[in-house]
């Protein structure tokens, strides 16, 4: 039932993101086309046989939200997350207020985004200079839905 009430706020947010103008190039759906996961240097590529991910994510004026679907072998599960964020050149941050995993509620996430055309990168985590920490960061690539 939780579930159901986060997914359901989920979809209120994003239907009030969408109902407003915008003036800024992340307002908007995009669609992630890419996931990699780097560990002590080892690189994880997250879209392969193994791995199946839909995803998309949507920003408006102050608020972010996700929406997804992960299948790993034959194990489904879903992941959500809604919050607010600032952005100041490529520093993005995150104030999560819901997440599928209750450990990030009431964190500050710390990304390094960078926008070409349709295409935006999301690095992270990150220092306050946009370097990501070289012991474990994530890439993920969206493209924006038209």
């Amino acid at each position: 039932m939780k579930n159901v009430i986060c997914f359901g706020l989920i979809i209120i947010l994003m239907t009030l993101s969408c109902g407003k103008k915008v003036d800024q190039p992340l307002a908007g759906s995009w669609q992630m086309v890419q996931m990699q996961r780097m560990e002590s240097g080892k690189v994880t590529n997250y879209f392969s046989e193994r791995y199946a991910i839909d995803q998309i994510k949507t920003w408006s004026d102050k608020h972010f939200s996700f929406v997804g679907r992960y299948r790993v072998d034959t194990i489904t599960s879903y992941r959500f997350g809604v919050g607010t964020f600032t952005l100041s050149g490529n520093i993005y941050e995150e104030d999560i207020l819901y997440h599928f995993d209750k450990t990030y509620e009431g964190r500050k996430n710390k990304i390094w985004l960078e926008i070409r055309n349709d295409t935006l990168l999301h690095i992270f985590p990150v220092d306050n200079t946009g370097k990501p920490d070289p012991r474990l960061n994530w890439t993920e690539k969206y493209l924006r839905i038209k």
